[in-house]
């Protein structure tokens, strides 16, 4: 009977850890491995792991430093002896049915991947709203066109709705240090993968926090999404050369939102210097790219940004700030 690792890693998510642990030990497939991974907690989740080992023997605790979300995740790969392997966040929780539906789909199809639909909570009234009332699609693709499906967002960068054939894994290991770390990680798993299926169950249930990674206030932090954006072009480059283009398209895009950001917050780039970064990472690339693959608007705005980004940046504020005015008027 084939294995399924699950690995969680875990840092000061007392509040609800009981309720993703729950989730994962009443799971319908039972010949899993869970790997709690402590990444140096300082509140009770330490204590909630050790309750829960005693509980349920297919539970392996890992206690170490703290190392972040990447560190912990590699850590837990390393100890994961299963056939599959899924990763789900600690403050999240999955339907009972999770490992059962997505083994299924895996194998039924003789796929590499499969992943799940997700629903995005704040609260229990954001649950209360969910209906279970879909009918199951289940959809096959081969590896290019699951590859141009994840940069164009069908598929989903994030590294926990989904479970994996262990040996597409291969030695991809997680960026230490990094934020945005599924952009750096899942291409690649996809890249390496011969079949890959998605299904619309909603599976997986992730919970939004203001005080996330991802919810804080702009820094240049951010810009580790676009290194991995960048990482990406020469990754198709080299083993899809049709998705290079795309790929350009997509980094040069988020990097004229990240100068407007950064220049929404100027105390963080005093000097400019990161902005003239970005501007001077775009314009390295064949502007072919852009123009021949990209509707008029995205065009018009790639042109006047590298032109004149000073003015790009004023005329793209005051668009969110009509938007922002109608919507409103609305």
């Amino acid at each position: 009977m084939n294995k399924i690792s699950i690995i969680l890693p875990i840092y000061n998510v007392a509040q609800f850890l009981p309720q993703c642990l729950d989730s994962v030990i009443n799971q319908t497939y039972q010949n899993l491995e869970i790997i709690l991974v402590n990444d140096g907690s300082s509140d009770f989740c330490p204590q909630i792991c050790e309750d829960f080992a005693l509980k349920d023997n297919r539970i392996k605790l890992i206690h170490k430093k703290n190392g972040g979300l990447s560190d912990a995740r590699n850590a837990g790969l390393k100890r994961a002896t299963g056939d599959f392997i899924s990763f789900i966040d600690s403050d999240d929780f999955v339907a009972v049915d999770f490992c059962e539906k997505l083994l299924k789909a895996l194998l039924e199809n003789t796929a590499d991947v499969a992943e799940c639909d997700f629903l995005a909570f704040d609260n229990d009234q954001d649950l209360e709203k969910f209906s279970t009332d879909t009918k199951e699609k289940i959809e096959v693709f081969e590896t290019e066109a699951a590859v141009e499906l994840l940069m164009k967002e069908y598929f989903k960068q994030t590294v926990w709705n989904k479970l994996y054939r262990r040996e597409v894994l291969g030695h991809f290991e997680f960026p230490v240090g990094k934020i945005n770390e599924d952009e750096f990680w899942t291409y690649k798993v996809f890249g390496n993968s011969k079949k890959l299926v998605k299904i619309t169950d909603v599976l997986y249930f992730y919970r939004q926090q203001a005080a996330s990674i991802m919810g804080k206030q702009y820094s240049l932090k951010r810009l580790d999404g676009l290194q991995a954006l960048e990482e990406r072009i020469g990754y198709m480059r080299e083993n899809f050369p049709k998705l290079e283009h795309l790929a350009v398209q997509i980094f040069c895009m988020a990097s004229m939102d990240h100068y407007i950001k950064i220049g929404q917050h100027p105390e963080i780039d005093p000097q400019k210097i990161f902005r003239e970064k970005v501007v001077a990472s775009v314009k390295k690339y064949d502007q072919t790219f852009i123009l021949e693959n990209s509707d008029w608007k995205a065009v018009f705005w790639y042109q006047l940004f590298i032109k004149t980004p000073g003015i790009y940046a004023k005329l793209r504020n005051l668009n969110e700030i009509r938007i922002k005015f109608k919507n409103k008027k609305v």
